[in-house]
């Protein structure tokens, strides 16, 4: 079986976060907590996810004798949709928009911007509405004793006059990793340090020498630690560092 099994992914957590404010500030990246400005929907209906529907109105072009020469698009909506468990401040106002905590009237979607956050591990994903949405009831909501209460909430995603829908930040993925220098002279008991530099596939770099597990292929030779290599007796040793599923070798001569 062809293909990479770090790149199919399981979402183990997520959340959504709102906010009113439209000029709200953006992370600066995946790993960046999201700031005052949002607010946290709460728990999560997992099994439900965040379902996407497309929406596009398309109109065929034939030429004579019925050959298809061209396809209109036009109307382009997206909805992401995501079931809430909780009843907090955030739910209600997105469940009764307008309304007070002693008043409930009429609903009109507010426009908020929005931000849905998956998790695996140390991996994360978010899309963040690049302009607003609006956010309404998808379905009946009510209460009974046997099921969680839950309100199931769609999000119709406004584009920017560019047709941008949204800012998508990711955890950036370990592509390689390189252990330098390669090959390494020592005599014995001498002490020389090796460095290990991940790459990942946004092309930034990082130094994980202090993060990696450090392995010897001979330790009567030369043993490691922390990308320290100690020169033992006279022979030849492969030094080995592993970081997040890569790895990579420096050949070390002892004398």
């Amino acid at each position: 079986m062809a293909g990479d099994p770090l790149k199919a992914n399981l979402w183990t957590d997520a959340d959504v976060y709102i906010s009113t404010n439209l000029s709200a500030t953006i992370p600066a990246n995946a790993e960046t907590p999201f700031g005052v400005d949002w607010s946290l929907v709460g728990l999560l209906d997992g099994d439900d996810g965040f379902p996407e529907s497309r929406d596009e109105d398309t109109d065929d072009k034939f030429a004579w004798g019925g050959i298809l020469v061209r396809t209109s698009r036009q109307h382009f909506k997206l909805t992401k949709s995501f079931t809430a468990l909780e009843d907090n401040e955030t739910t209600y106002s997105l469940l009764w928009p307008g309304s007070t905590p002693s008043q409930i009237v009429v609903p009109r979607p507010a426009r908020v911007k929005i931000a849905f956050e998956t998790r695996e591990g140390d991996k994360v994903r978010r899309l963040i509405s690049a302009q607003y949405a609006e956010v309404a009831l998808d379905g009946d909501h009510g209460e009974n004793e046997t099921d969680l209460e839950s309100a199931t909430f769609a999000a119709t995603i406004f584009p920017t006059s560019g047709g941008v829908l949204f800012d998508r930040q990711t955890t950036p993925i370990l592509t390689a990793l390189d252990v330098s220098p390669a090959t390494k002279s020592l005599t014995v008991g001498q002490i020389g340090a090796l460095t290990a530099t991940a790459t990942y596939d946004d092309t930034s770099t990082a130094d994980v020498t202090a993060s990696c597990s450090w392995s010897s292929s001979a330790t009567s030779k030369a043993t490691v630690a922390s990308g320290f290599v100690t020169g033992v007796a006279a022979g030849s040793a492969t030094i080995t560092a592993s970081y997040q599923g890569q790895t990579d070798t420096c050949a070390v001569t002892v004398s």
